[in-house]
């Protein structure tokens, strides 16, 4: 569809059409064997040459015109008919943003003719006189995926990618990750690892403008291409112009929750007809709270209850700068370096009281302080053969490199509240860790289909290397063996795949075989403990569209797919988190095996459905473990032997007075149940959950639209914890000024401060419920203008990403 984007841009035609046409198509390759006679060929753009993928061709009989046939052009734009009579046909092609010719007669005969040549004439349109009344949707429903357009959302402006996600069709914050359609989610960058994850990754997000962003791609089912760790995909594509010449984008925004923030961005493009250079720079400022409370029962008349606050200060940094440079005809290069600098400082206080027995108040005070430089560096080289043969091979390279420390200092309050001399914890814990990866794709049509093939290597060495130190009340700085802890890990993946894709009549087949072979090693240096691992698997996967119409479309996919742990789970040793509350990794957590099965309906841009089905070996859960004479509680993460995973989502999306008010409804349910086999107390309990989320853009008047934007999620149960219903909404509006080259944006997130995670555990003995809330009602102004060269010209937009690689890491 990136070929549909460049026409839009190039025409100035209504982009909003652009849902209803990618909502029809179907990815397909050319057509079954003759029994007759065969009627194939290609569409292009008759005037760049560029070829038009996934345009629609009609094949009427001259003799009976009420029969038809019709197929899809596939990713190379080339199309074809099988098992034709012979006889005399006309052939019709229509493409969004291109004139709709005449049918032209064609002859069929016995054997193959020579391939046809189709041409089609965009429509034209000089973009200063065309007034543009209608506009993109914010949520695109496009044939493998689900797209948000950041630039069509005035809620996103001033935002960050968190924001974005938060706001998503189908997308949960789920402990340490996210989920879609109830399935873990890989966050990918330009179809490239993140190599972060939980905490990590959540902060990254936080840091990243939204206005560094085009758009959102959220992928349900991602093919044997990808990575057997992806069950599902949102890839955060940046922008980059289209346009000739050189041109940018500036950006300053302001805004206020209970402290202030702001935001300011300069991107800058320049395109000749072999080279593109762009770059940007972006830094994001603020200051947010975050509050948690837990009450526990201890039993008997004695219960636990925290409260804690927080400030958390944030300034970041992102920079980019990359080329693309076409070699020729069929061959290009590019690179592209990124680095981000983060620093966080944080401000906390707690207070707990003990009841029953023994009761007691405990107050605890702490700061901290962390910077993050992470750098990132990728080269691709892709080139065509004859015949449709295609190779890409890529190389790419990330470093992180953190530098935190945190002083803790915790006292005993009497009945009048004075506290008793402090006892004084610090810690020190630098992190290095780096991914390296190659690999290469390659492509070629084979016995009527396309055949895709590739290999990969990724290497991974997280080290961690934390150092405590404590000072009970009065006494000088000593080490603390019990949570000093040195862990190197490192993670060697080898991996093949396939996949075949064929067309047959209105049945589009693709069937796909990865193998990955993985080597990890996980050593304490501090307890001179090693942990080797390897294993070789096999992940197949199998899907087909079938197109009872231009409208209609029914689907069915299989895959078999891996859930890898995150680097730290598997480190032993104990993070003080509170004086009742531990975290520790697990050495010998073993990855989770997940067979996915998906039914699917749409019909044209107007209604998508699916019903998922997985089921889980090894399952990764979280887990608890409660010390009754200290009251302390030890979370972490186990292996369940299974789990039951059921969800069902119904996407609406409807166009209302013209086009001018665009509506997207969500709605969802899930179930997810653990198996937790004998010893295990309330991990087995569900309940399921129903999900609804509703998004409203409207163009008031041309250059004014404002946006409404609503979710709710009633109460759920899994795994031992039992999740309260939560709800939100947010409005936003945007005004074009300076002759449509600025765009000045008002907008007010979570207007009844509602998001907040309740949730009770109520497994292995623990009985406690809890309130977190991190801040989330905010009032942003944002400012963007646009610069330089703003014709559109008629460029080629190539797929110069390599595909996706996925990490774990924090």
């Amino acid at each position: 569809m990136n070929h549909t984007f460049a026409s839009l841009l190039f025409t100035g035609t209504l982009a909003s059409a652009a849902s209803l046409a990618t909502a029809q198509t179907t990815p397909a390759a050319t057509a079954t064997a003759a029994t007759a006679g065969t009627l194939a060929g290609t569409v292009a753009d008759s005037v760049s040459r560029q070829v038009l993928p996934f345009a629609t061709v009609v094949l009427r009989s001259a003799t009976d015109t009420k029969t038809s046939l019709s197929t899809l052009t596939d990713a190379k734009g080339a199309f074809s008919f099988t098992g034709l009579a012979a006889g005399s046909y006309a052939l019709e092609v229509r493409y969004l943003g291109y004139r709709t010719g005449r049918p032209t007669a064609v002859t069929v005969g016995a054997g193959r003719p020579a391939p046809l040549a189709v041409a089609l004439a965009p429509e034209r349109h000089a973009l200063a006189e065309v007034k543009v009344t209608a506009t993109k949707p914010f949520i695109e429903q496009q044939a493998d995926k689900l797209v948000l357009n950041v630039a069509a959302s005035p809620l996103a402006a001033g935002g960050t990618a968190a924001d974005l996600l938060s706001r998503a069709p189908g997308v949960l914050e789920q402990g340490t990750g996210y989920q879609l359609r109830g399935k873990t989610v890989t966050v990918m960058l330009d179809g490239k690892l993140t190599n972060l994850s939980g905490d990590e990754l959540k902060n990254m997000l936080a840091a990243l403008p939204a206005n560094t962003l085009d758009k959102v791609e959220l992928i349900a089912n991602p093919s044997a291409r990808y990575d057997a760790s992806a069950a599902a995909i949102v890839n955060l594509v940046t922008t980059k112009s289209l346009k000739f010449g050189t041109n940018g984008t500036a950006t300053v925004g302001v805004g206020a929750g209970r402290y202030g923030r702001y935001n300011a961005g300069l991107n800058i493009n320049h395109r000749t007809e072999k080279l593109n250079m762009y770059g940007g720079l972006d830094r994001l400022g603020n200051q947010t709270y975050y509050t948690s409370s837990a009450v526990r029962a201890l039993g008997g008349e004695g219960q636990l209850a925290e409260n804690s606050l927080e400030t958390r200060r944030t300034q970041a940094n992102n920079l980019r700068l990359g080329f693309d440079l076409d070699l020729s005809k069929t061959t290009s290069v590019g690179v592209l370096a990124k680095g981000a600098l983060t620093d966080r400082t944080r401000a906390a206080e707690s207070n707990a009281l003990l009841t029953g027995a023994s009761p007691a108040t405990t107050q605890l005070r702490s700061e901290g302080a962390s910077q993050v430089l992470s750098s990132a560096v990728s080269a691709y080289y892709k080139t065509a053969f004859a015949k449709d043969k295609t190779l890409r091979v890529s190389a790419d390279y990330f470093g992180y490199a953190k530098d935190s420390r945190n002083d803790y200092a915790t006292s005993l309050l009497d009945a009048s509240g004075a506290a008793s001399p402090a006892d004084l914890l610090r810690d020190n814990s630098p992190a290095r860790n780096s991914v390296k990866s190659v690999m290469a794709d390659y492509a070629q049509p084979l016995y009527k289909g396309t055949l895709e093939a590739g290999l990969k290597a990724i290497s991974t060495t997280t080290d961690n290397d934390i150092q405590w130190e404590q000072a009970p009340a009065g006494q000088p700085w000593t080490p603390d063996p019990g949570k000093t802890n040195h862990f190197l890990y490192r993670e060697n993946v080898q991996a093949a795949y396939a996949t075949f894709s064929r067309s047959i009549q209105k049945v589009a087949l693709q069937v796909g075989l990865r193998a990955e072979q993985t080597t990890t090693t996980g050593t304490s240096l501090t307890l001179s403990q090693t942990t080797e691992r390897q294993y070789l698997n096999l992940f197949p996967s199998v899907s087909a569209q079938y197109s009872r119409s231009e409208k209609t479309q029914f689907g069915f996919s299989y895959s078999r797919k891996i859930e890898r742990f995150q680097f730290g789970i598997v480190n032993p040793f104990v993070t003080y988190i509170s004086p009742y509350r531990y975290s520790q990794g697990n050495p010998n957590i073993m990855p989770s095996f997940s067979h996915n099965f998906e039914a699917s309906y749409s019909y044209g841009s107007l209604v998508s459905a699916s019903l998922s089905y997985s089921y889980f070996t090894n399952a990764l859960v979280d887990s608890y473990q409660k010390d009754d004479a200290t009251q302390v509680v030890i979370s972490s993460f186990r292996n369940y032997p299974s789990a039951d995973q059921l969800s069902a989502n119904l996407t609406l999306m409807k166009p209302l007075l013209n086009n001018k008010w665009q509506t997207v409804t969500n709605v969802g349910i899930l179930y997810a149940r653990v198996q937790g086999g004998p010893g295990t107390i309330g991990v087995g309990n569900a309940r399921p959950a129903a999900m609804l989320s509703s998004n409203h853009t409207l163009v008031l008047r041309p250059g004014l639209k404002a946006e409404v934007s609503a979710s709710y999620m009633s109460p759920i149960t899994f795994g031992g914890m039992a999740i309260r219903a939560s709800y939100g909404g947010s409005l936003g509006v945007s005004q074009t000024v300076l002759k449509g080259k600025g765009t000045l944006t008002l907008n007010v997130t979570d207007v009844f401060n509602s998001q907040r995670n309740r949730f009770e555990v109520l497994a292995a003995g623990i009985n406690s419920q809890n309130v977190n809330k991190v801040e989330s009602r905010f009032v942003k102004l944002n400012f963007s203008y646009k610069f330089g060269n703003q014709k559109v010209k008629a460029s080629q937009r190539r797929d110069t990403g390599v595909e996706a690689e996925k990490s774990r890491m924090e």
